[in-house]
């Protein structure tokens, strides 16, 4: 009982927020921890920074730390999902889909009618998330990913319109 209750304090004390330049380091350091390759502190600046941006934080209200984020490209009436990560120790809290409604419901409210995404093969539980959020397997990208050659499932959602 204290640790379900534990857990429903950490997704009640959960802001999602857009994401600020400030929030670089923390975001990169949830990154760190959360790939064996992680993208780099540039290629994350470069989307914080990007003019069709759209990223979000997930950021605990009692310690201002983040525990998530999910980084997004808005182009024309198209979502592009780039990347998203929860800090191991808040994963299956709610945490990626409640970055994931907050990203498609900014995305529907600029105008955009479909989302787009890449993901793993044998990521499992980030496949679950795209499923459950109503994302279908639209297309394979073969050997998409440099470290091991893995494929990408490529995913779409129509999210307005």
């Amino acid at each position: 009982m204290v640790v379900e209750k534990s857990r429903a304090e950490q997704i009640i004390a959960i802001d999602v927020l857009p994401a600020r330049a400030d929030d670089l380091d923390a975001i990169v350091a949830v990154e760190a921890q959360s790939y064996t390759y992680p993208w780099s502190r540039n290629l994350i600046q470069g989307s914080l920074e990007s003019v069709h941006a759209l990223n979000y934080v997930a950021r605990d209200r009692r310690s201002t730390g983040v525990r998530g984020f999910m980084l997004n490209l808005l182009i024309a009436d198209e979502l592009h999902v780039l990347n998203l990560a929860v800090h191991p120790l808040y994963r299956r809290s709610g945490i990626g889909n409640r970055l994931m409604e907050a990203s498609l419901a900014a995305a529907r409210e600029r105008g955009a009618v479909v989302a787009f995404l890449e993901v793993r093969r044998s990521n499992i539980q980030a496949l679950t998330l795209y499923i459950n959020r109503g994302f279908n397997v639209i297309g394979v990208r073969r050997g998409y990913y440099s470290d091991n050659k893995e494929d990408a499932l490529v995913m779409k959602k129509i999210i307005g319109r």
